[in-house]
């Protein structure tokens, strides 16, 4: 049975398949441990992706439950953490995207598109809550409401179905740096008459891949430069200090 069928017959969970056992969760992950689950996925200074393990592992522990203690005796190694927590979110409706980074990693790694919809929601909420009104009718606040049986009016699901799908002149899109089909064409007609790239165009995932390493690069040799220039400046010191020490050691001889 697909998310959104079990949604609307009033299930209260879902099984998982992984490593040939099932596993049941809660269908509203709006009940799963959203806050470890945030610290999964780590985005570093470099702009690379980094799992934290730990992180997965305590939020395995309290969304399985009773269930833990079997789930660690099928999966005994620390790589096998976060394609079970996909599978799990996979169940859930919240699946890890197919699209990667500018240089080239997965955007979701543990927890399927949970960690990136989470941040997506704490840094643009005001934006979210605009589009889902402006396109689907949705008022937000419903994710906080239930209806006569205790369910959620808005579930996680929803939202991650709908953001994952706006169209590039959403308010979403406008504030994550995407270009509406005007804007694009208005870069066209630039580029046509002036014969050179337009510096507002969106790089492809290639051209980001080129231009991170090329600043990788830069960077690098600014601190190469820095430790030789540093090295330089010791060595300058020391010397400085021996001709003082054998200009002390004459005027005492002089003496």
């Amino acid at each position: 049975m697909i998310p959104a069928e079990a949604e609307a017959v009033g299930r209260d969970c879902v099984t998982a398949t992984y490593l040939g056992c099932e596993w049941r969760v809660p269908l509203d992950v709006d009940t799963w441990p959203l806050p470890l689950i945030r610290r999964c996925v780590i985005t570093t200074k470099d702009r690379k992706t980094v799992v934290d393990h730990v992180a997965v592992a305590m939020a395995l522990e309290v969304l399985l439950g009773e269930q833990w203690r079997g789930f660690t005796d099928v999966a005994r190694r620390r790589r096998d953490l976060a394609p079970g927590a996909n599978a799990l979110a996979a169940a859930a409706g919240i699946a890890a995207s197919a699209e990667r980074s500018p240089i080239g990693e997965h955007f979701d790694q543990a927890f399927g598109g949970l960690p990136r919809l989470l941040a997506v929601l704490d840094t643009w909420p005001l934006a979210v809550e605009s589009d889902l009104d402006r396109f689907w009718n949705i008022d937000y606040r419903d994710r906080w409401r239930f209806d006569k049986r205790g369910r959620r009016r808005l579930t996680l699901r929803r939202i991650y179905a709908r953001i994952s799908h706006l169209p590039a002149d959403s308010a979403l899109a406008i504030a994550m740096g995407r270009r509406s089909p005007m804007e694009l064409l208005t870069m066209d007609v630039f580029e046509a008459v002036s014969g050179q790239a337009h510096p507002a165009r969106p790089l492809s995932p290639e051209q980001s891949a080129q231009r991170h390493k090329a600043a990788e690069a830069k960077r690098k040799a600014i601190a190469d430069y820095e430790k030789r220039r540093e090295a330089r400046g010791v060595a300058a010191g020391l010397a400085n200090a021996r001709e003082n020490a054998k200009r002390g050691e004459i005027s005492a001889e002089e003496r």
